[in-house]
């Protein structure tokens, strides 16, 4: 039994001999000062032994090394004092003002200062209870820092996973630097990165290249970004996509703040609604959730897409402003009265059938050719309609104070706080309302339709959506303003836009001609996208003129209470006028200056949009192809290796995926015996895993073999964070 321990205790000299000078190429230094020498704390037993002139020392124990205030624990261990060099197995340690290293043996070359950790599992456990495992770890006792690869798993004290096949731990920043294959898993979210820096003491991630985040409902691409985990805080850089089950959004900076649900987009952004086929557009977008909250500045855009489906022919409308903005409330915080106006708009009735005309107009009396029309049968008048509850209720309308429309404006920012508190059916007091303002410089592009006003508003009780400030609408030829104008939807089909106060219709026949009419109140009914009817009421005033031969010779005069037009496809078919009907006829050479245009009119085709340009200049990002046939979701191969348990909860969203981790995981450890890191294994072994014998030796006889490197040198990203610190350390020391 003696013989085969002495044996085997020559054996293990010899290796380490050999090791000992491969690794260090030069005799060590016998004159190396004081604090650079190891020194043996405590043993049971130290024994002398020489071999090929080189003194060992067989220290038994429980064993304490001292170097560079870290102690190195073992059972036993073989000591070259001349070389600096320990060789410890069985218990081992290493522990450094609260970092505590385990393993199953240690070589330690104290001329490097490098602790060579290896075992089946490799444990490092910093102060905060934070632990990394893996299987090959080297710790510098100088500089504190360690470095892992092949492979390594890390779970912090709150529960978050950090793992990738190798990286860096620097224990006097409390920083986890960490490279290729690089995941992370908390209860909500999963990241891969090309590389990602974990401050343990800040719980703040930075990562970078190639980056895929996957949350609770959606999925996230960028090139760079911080996660902050006490606080909740994301900021993604670069290129940023997110796809959630409704929304792909497109832009360079994103900040979340996921403890309220709020949030700011930067430059370049774009949303796409892909249940509705709307788009939004800005440099600037601001939201918050429950209850939804979404302003956008800084060109913003809105955009609609409406497809034919008799023609497949899609057509958008677009919608600029200086801000856009969309939030919800409930039925109990909006104000009493924009809310009692909101109902009243919504109950005015919706006429389905024209009143049968009073006066007919002549074929000539049209806004065109006189071919268009159809001659009608003289109808026998009938008895005096009473007064129509729906002019009624539009006069109350007109009358209402300008300023409480500028107030209702002024309120959006603090109708989500308003808070009011309603009597009655409490159900009725939580109601959802969906808003939608846009302010200053609104302007609309559609191919048949155009205009601009100074804000807009729409809600979802009365589904009107209403223009202020001088709004103007184009279509075609013609012109129509007014004070303010609603558009009325029901099931998202509009079917009517009513022009109240001061409305005014132009439209162009000639360069210097305009047919024009004036009256309190226009309205244009719609059905399918076209206009069949058109009213005037109130005050109506009309000029036409009227071509003979294709050549203008008079105008026509008109006023009365209410005019009516009936188009078939958007051309007059038949004019009526009532009450009070007034005409005359004045020849063009008669005619005065101040006869051709109505007191207040106002051509402004200088500020029609043009073309969708006209609106916005920015291009739309196509919509990428599915995620889930692109990116694979991370699976934790090193975390099932090294910490089973964790990696079975479903807390980490890690369920289902164990049998596709253990492949993923046998192809990287063939990957690493294939192929290993270069700069830890020696460069012979890797030139024989890789070529043919005859290139091996020719090889070796011309490029000599480099001096092994027990920690590569780490170039790492210097960020901001990093400087903060380096400050900070340099301040202290």
């Amino acid at each position: 039994m003696k013989r085969h321990r002495i044996l085997l205790f020559l054996l293990c000299l010899t290796g380490f001999t050999t090791t000992c000078h491969h690794v260090l190429g030069q005799p060590a230094d016998q004159n190396r000062p004081e604090e650079d020498k190891v020194h043996l704390i405590s043993a049971q037993v130290a024994e002398l032994y020489e071999l090929f002139g080189v003194s060992y020392r067989k220290i038994t124990g429980p064993a304490r090394f001292l170097h560079n205030d870290t102690y190195i624990l073992c059972d036993t261990a073989i000591w070259n004092t001349e070389q600096n060099v320990i060789h410890a197995v069985g218990n081992v340690q290493i522990i450094q003002e609260g970092t505590r290293l385990t393993g199953e043996t240690i070589h330690y070359l104290g001329d490097l200062n490098t602790a060579e950790v290896r075992g089946r599992v490799v444990e490092l456990i910093d102060k905060d209870e934070n632990r990394l495992r893996t299987q090959h770890l080297n710790f510098n006792t100088k500089d504190s820092i360690g470095y892992f690869f092949n492979g390594g798993s890390m779970v912090d004290n709150e529960g978050t996973i950090l793992e990738s096949r190798r990286g860096y731990y620097y224990s006097k920043e409390k920083l986890f630097c960490l490279y290729e294959h690089v995941e992370m898993g908390t209860d909500t979210l999963k990241i891969k990165a090309d590389s990602l820096y974990y401050h343990t003491d800040l719980n703040l991630a930075e990562f970078w290249g190639n980056v895929q985040a996957w949350h609770t409902d959606g999925f996230l691409t960028c090139r760079e970004g911080t996660y902050e985990r006490e606080k909740e805080l994301f900021h993604f850089l670069d290129d940023v996509f997110i796809q959630t089950g409704e929304q792909e959004i497109n832009a360079d900076d994103v900040h979340y703040n996921r403890l309220n649900n709020s949030g700011r987009l930067l430059k370049n952004v774009q949303i796409r609604d892909t249940t509705q086929q709307v788009l939004v557009l800005g440099d600037r977008l601001d939201f918050r959730r429950e209850p939804d909250w979404v302003q956008v500045t800084e060109s913003p855009v809105f955009i609609a897409c409406e497809t034919d489906p008799e023609t497949n022919r899609t057509d958008s409308l677009f919608l600029g402003a200086d801000t856009l903005r969309v939030f919800t409330t409930t039925m109990g915080e909006m104000d009493s009265l924009d809310r009692s106006r909101a109902f009243e708009r919504r109950e005015i009735p919706v006429r389905t059938k024209p009143s049968l005309p009073a006066d007919s107009l002549p074929a000539a009396d049209t806004l065109v050719a006189a071919d268009t029309l159809k001659t009608s049968e003289p109808v026998p008048k009938k008895e005096e309609v009473p007064i129509d509850p729906e002019n009624e209720l539009i006069e109350k309308m007109i009358r209402a104070d300008s300023l409480d429309i500028q107030m209702s404006l002024i309120k959006a920012d603090s109708v989500l706080l308003a808070g009011v508190r309603q009597e009655g059916d409490s159900l009725f007091n939580t109601m959802e309302v969906h808003h939608f303002y846009g302010y200053n410089n609104v302007k609309v592009y559609r191919s048949d339709l155009q205009s601009v006003c100074d804000s807009l508003v729409l809600n979802s009780i009365d589904s009107v959506l209403r223009q202020y400030g001088k709004p103007v609408i184009w279509n075609q030829e013609s012109q129509l303003s007014a004070d303010s104008v609603f558009f009325r939807f029901s099931r998202d089909s509009l079917y009517r836009v009513d022009l109240l106060s001061g409305s005014f219709l132009i439209s162009q026949e000639e360069e210097i001609f305009f047919h024009q009419i004036k009256a309190n109140m226009m309205q244009a009914h719609i059905k399918d996208n076209d206009i069949y009817r058109f009213d005037a009421l109130k005050n109506v005033k009309a000029l036409f003129y009227i071509p003979e031969d294709s050549l203008i010779t008079s105008l026509n005069i008109k006023e009365c209470e209410e005019m009516n037009v009936m188009l078939k496809e958007r051309r007059a078919e038949r004019i009526t006028y009532k009450k009070s009907v007034k005409s005359d006829m004045i020849p063009l050479f008669e005619l005065k200056k101040e006869q051709e245009r109505l007191s207040d009119f106002n051509w402004r085709a200088t500020e029609r949009p043009v073309d969708r340009y006209s609106i916005t200049q920015r291009s739309i990002k196509r919509s990428p192809q599915q995620t889930e046939n692109v990116y694979i979701s991370p699976l934790f191969p090193y975390t099932l290796k090294y910490f089973p348990k964790v990696h079975a909860l479903p807390s980490t969203l890690r369920s289902g995926v164990t049998i596709d981790a253990v492949k993923e995981l046998n192809r990287r450890e063939r990957e690493d015996r294939i192929n290993p890191f270069l700069p830890l294994e020696s460069f012979r072994d890797s030139i024989i895993m890789a070529k043919p014998r005859e290139e091996i030796r020719q090889t070796e006889e011309s490029r000599p073999v480099p001096v092994r490197q027990r920690i590569p040198p780490d170039r790492r990203r210097i960020t901001t964070i990093l400087e903060q610190k380096k400050s900070e350390i340099q301040e202290i020391e």
